[in-house]
């Protein structure tokens, strides 16, 4: 699962299918957009700059950008009068988990045996749990 941190660059690698939407959790996006319209009109805007949508299908690009506001992961901060963040120039995506595309062996590992664990201690019964408190 990743968090994107560009509602533009975000659809951008969806629709070049670089990133599944199914792996999104969410966008947090810098964006005040307040309803289908305004997405829309982001939209074409993005359509224009490098870097962005330029050059992809206007209408991928529009079902995917609705897609995400209509079903909930676009979180827009400035709408709830929260604070701007900063991210580091360029990061449009973060894992929320080590996956198989991490790069570092040691990551994986180390997210396969925690996974492991608790599915472990999962089907471990209440009473045996009280003896691993310390």
């Amino acid at each position: 699962m990743k968090i994107g941190f560009s509602f533009g660059r975000c659809i951008r690698d969806i629709v070049k299918g670089e990133v599944k939407y199914d792996d999104v959790a969410w966008i947090i996006s810098g964006t005040a957009l307040r309803d289908e319209a305004a997405i829309i009109w982001c939209i074409e805007d993005y359509l224009i700059r490098p870097g962005y949508l330029d050059g992809l299908d206007e209408e991928q690009c529009k079902e995917i950008g609705l897609r995400l506001y209509n079903e909930g992961k676009v979180f827009q901060p400035r709408l709830q009068n929260i604070r701007a963040f900063h991210i580091p120039e360029g990061a449009v995506w973060a894992d929320m988990f080590p996956t198989t595309a991490a790069e570092s062996e040691a990551a994986k590992r180390a997210w396969e045996n925690y996974r492991f664990m608790i599915h472990m201690t999962a089907q471990v019964p209440e009473d045996v749990q009280e003896n691993w408190k310390g």
